[in-house]
């Protein structure tokens, strides 16, 4: 998980491969100014709730930080080599969160 400091600000932010996503978030001090988990336009994942590299760009110049071509691409690789699920775990997955109606 990159972590960086900018302007007194924490910042967080990475690729979440079993969930499929970047995540962010930004802190000041033990104040959370922005996380990925709140932000309503965050729909991207397997699940939902994640950033796509266009939105994690633009939340971090929200923020005043942007990130050089070697991360970004470094980011962009991490997508690539995650390891997709096993059927298994994505049907497990699928059916805890899709529970069929009680009859």
């Amino acid at each position: 998980m990159p972590t960086t400091e900018h302007a007194s600000l924490t910042i967080a932010y990475g690729w979440d491969a079993p969930l499929g996503y970047f995540y962010l978030t930004v802190q000041r001090g033990d104040d959370l100014l922005y996380s990925n988990c709140d932000d309503p336009d965050a729909t991207s994942g397997t699940y939902g709730g994640g950033l796509t590299l266009h939105q994690l760009q633009a939340r971090l110049g929200d923020h005043g930080l942007a990130l050089s071509p070697e991360d970004l691409d470094a980011l962009a690789g991490t997508v690539r080599r995650a390891a997709p699920r096993a059927p298994t775990l994505t049907r497990l997955l699928r059916d805890l969160n899709n529970p069929p109606e009680p009859s």
